[in-house]
């Protein structure tokens, strides 16, 4: 499969140089695009409101002063989001409105990044971003900008943007969000610049095409599970997206992103990984959060006639609030499908990911009184990894009862000299409470660190005649030789369903300890030793956690040990403590009720 990617890849090379690129504006919106949005917005209230969100937003950009070439701590990378949410909407406004306020603002904008004298190109997303944003106003604002204006402008994109990226070559190869981001952006300076300085433009474009397959092949498994998860989803799919419309709007051979296995299904992935809480199962560096207006998922739903993900994000874009709007959000008026036929897609109950990082769904529907049962695999050193090997969340009665706390910011841990990046075994990253097993829902060895490069496995997950996963955590866990850990989930009972965790340890020597732990947002109330209550909401479930070996089960709440640490305010850590039996064996078992199912 990679060698048949990598040979249509590279035969796409020799026809982009036959093509004739089309005039000015021929990045991810046309000119007819542009005509025709007047109608799509009276015939779709949804295109609508996005139309007038992006205008409220450009209002609001008016007033602001101009973008600084200010670092935070090791990036200049929120400068340049806020300089494509700046170009984009004041150029949108003025394409939509023609009030030349917004021309004038954007050209100012523009003309004052271009005054920067780089845009940090050794942290190249900062470099690939701002590219981006001054590409899109070169292209949309093309006609109406002076000839003095198109030279600084177009000059400083070469130099700050193109070149600066064939430079820094490496962005290519990286084998996650770096190479969509870094490809998506010089495939739109390549583009924009490509009758100006049309060598340095194939140049580009041959890399893209080259190194295309690099990020479609790591990011995406044939079953769709995005590789650095839900959150991140956004961020990568949506540059991948905007390079396949880039070509497509330039006339341009499709570059087959379409085509590659597992990146369309990744719609599918989407709808599965959040919750009936409306939250993301958000596992590694994925924050907790509900669905956004992603104008990548409108696409999605537009290609894979999803009706399912169409309704999941379609009450997000009708209540988005300006501030909270992604930077792409005009692209959604374009993107969001016309018409898809209103009857649902039916989605398994059932979702098992592959590839770098492993889940496994179960759930007993799609409402938010249905239950719904994440679980994840795989080991700690990927990008974005945690030391999340076996853990879970679980949402019930439109709850989530289990939870991750989801990552720090970076910035808050760079700036104490930790080097956030490295994921050797011995890493300052792993002291980080949030990023290691100790405030993850998942077993614990002598209170030992997990082992990066151990492997939690999917031995079996299967829905049929019951849910039930099982999990290899051996090799996560970091135990002696010998030893063995399988960690089992089973959803039981269709009407009146529950969840049995049973986790079974053997070969232990006699002093070994095994921690169980599981974090909620819940109020916990202890009746006895393996009997808990958690109620939140003015809902409530029950929790039955024991082991014959255990020497205690307490809740307390989730501090973390260091100063460096961010807060977790209101969550409780559940925890089973156990020491092994006369032939090395600890079995726990942990059983979730609803009491009012």
């Amino acid at each position: 499969m990679k060698s048949t990617l990598l040979l249509i890849f590279t035969t796409l090379l020799s026809l982009v140089n036959a093509q004739t690129i089309p005039p000015h504006p021929r990045l991810l919106v046309t000119d007819a695009d542009w005509k025709s949005l007047p109608a799509k917005m009276e015939q779709n209230p949804t295109i609508k409101k996005i139309v007038t969100t992006t205008i409220a937003r450009a209002d609001l950009t008016l007033n602001k002063p101009p973008l600084t070439r200010t670092l935070t701590g090791r990036r200049l990378l929120s400068v340049s989001r806020d300089a494509v949410q700046y170009i984009t909407d004041l150029s949108a406004a003025y394409k939509i409105t023609n009030d030349k306020k917004y021309l004038t603002r954007a050209t100012a904008e523009l003309l004052n990044i271009c005054s920067f004298p780089d845009w940090h190109p050794i942290h190249h997303l900062d470099t690939a971003e701002m590219q981006t944003a001054v590409a899109i106003g070169y292209d949309w604002l093309y006609h109406d900008l002076s000839p003095t204006d198109r030279k600084t402008i177009s000059s400083t994109l070469l130099k700050n943007g193109l070149q600066s990226t064939l430079e820094h070559n490496y962005v290519f190869t990286r084998k996650n969000n770096w190479n969509q981001v870094c490809i998506g952006g010089i495939t739109l300076s390549a583009i924009a610049l490509s009758e100006l300085y049309p060598d340095d433009s194939k140049k580009a474009l041959d890399l893209a095409i080259k190194f295309i397959p690099i990020g479609l092949i790591d990011g995406y498994p044939a079953d769709g599970a995005y590789a650095e998860g839900g959150g991140y989803w956004q961020y990568g799919t949506e540059y991948s997206i905007i390079t396949h419309e880039a070509f497509r709007t330039a006339k341009l051979p499709d570059p087959s992103i379409t085509a590659h296995p597992g990146f369309l299904k990744s719609a599918d992935y989407l709808c599965q990984v959040y919750g009936t809480s409306g939250l993301l199962f958000n596992y590694g560096d994925n924050k907790e959060s509900n669905i956004s207006a992603m104008p990548a998922a409108a696409w999605m739903a537009r290609e894979t006639k999803n009706s399912y993900l169409l309704n999941l994000i379609t009450p997000p874009f009708q209540k988005i609030d300006p501030k909270k709007a992604s930077r792409f959000h005009i692209l959604a008026a374009f993107w969001l499908p016309e018409k898809i036929d209103p009857a649902p897609n039916k989605l398994p109950n059932h979702f098992v990911g592959t590839g770098k990082s492993p889940i496994a769904i179960h759930r007993t529907g799609f409402d938010p009184a249905d239950l719904f049962l994440g679980i994840k695999a795989g080991m700690a050193k990927v990008n974005h990894g945690h030391m999340d090997a076996g853990s879970f969340v679980i949402d019930w009665e439109g709850q989530r009862w289990a939870s991750d706390l989801g990552p720090q910011s970076y910035h808050s841990l760079e700036k104490t000299g930790m080097d956030l990046f490295s994921m050797k075994q011995d890493s300052q990253r792993w002291t980080s409470y949030r990023l290691n097993n100790h405030s993850h829902n998942t077993l614990t060895y002598n209170d030992q660190l997990h082992n990066v490069s151990g492997e939690a496995k999917i031995i079996s997950s299967t829905a049929d005649p019951i849910h039930k996963t099982i999990l290899d955590l051996t090799e996560a866990l970091n135990l002696p030789k010998g030893a063995t850990a399988t960690r089992t989930f089973k959803i039981t009972g269709r009407h009146r369903p529950s969840i049995t965790i049973t986790d079974e340890i053997k070969n232990l020597k006699p002093n070994d300890q095994i921690t169980w732990n599981m974090l909620t947002q819940a109020d916990v109330k202890k009746i006895s030793n393996d009997f808990f209550t958690l109620t939140q909401n003015r809902r409530q479930i029950t929790l039955y956690l024991s082991s014959s070996q255990d020497i205690s089960t307490s809740h307390t709440p989730a501090i973390p040990p260091l100063a460096l640490d961010e807060p977790t305010p209101n969550h409780t850590k559940i925890n089973l403590i156990a020491k092994p039996d006369k032939t090395g064996s600890i079995q726990i078992t942990a059983t979730f009720l609803n009491p009012s199912q």
